[in-house]
């Protein structure tokens, strides 16, 4: 009976500890895939960042419809649309491969 009951209680500790074992995978798991996803949004920001400064830093704009920069993991564009006094321009930063898309809309004076 002594066997028993110490078998049947070790069976339940280790039990116990793989179920901890698990949580504890899971958890270091989802922090690194949050990790990466805040590497992909600040990178995705800088980007966003560039374009407005670059946006801002050219000259002419009634000539420009969609200016679309190159680059293998994100998708840079800015829209132009002339409006009365000004032109309105949406910049949108996306990524390729993952579900992170930023934008912003400025407005430049004519």
């Amino acid at each position: 009976m002594k066997k028993a009951f110490t078998l049947f209680s070790v069976l339940i500790l280790l039990f116990i500890f793989s179920i901890l074992a698990v949580k504890i995978y899971e958890t270091k798991t989802i922090n690194s895939i949050n990790i990466v996803n805040k590497y992909k949004y600040i990178q995705a920001k800088n980007h966003l960042m560039f374009l407005e400064e670059y946006v801002k830093s050219l000259s002419d704009y009634s000539s420009l419809e969609k200016l679309t920069i190159d680059d293998e993991n994100y998708s840079i564009n800015a829209y132009v649309q002339e409006e009365l006094n000004s032109y309105k321009i949406e910049l949108i930063v996306k990524a390729n491969e993952d579900n992170i898309r930023v934008q912003r809309v400025i407005s430049v004076s004519k």
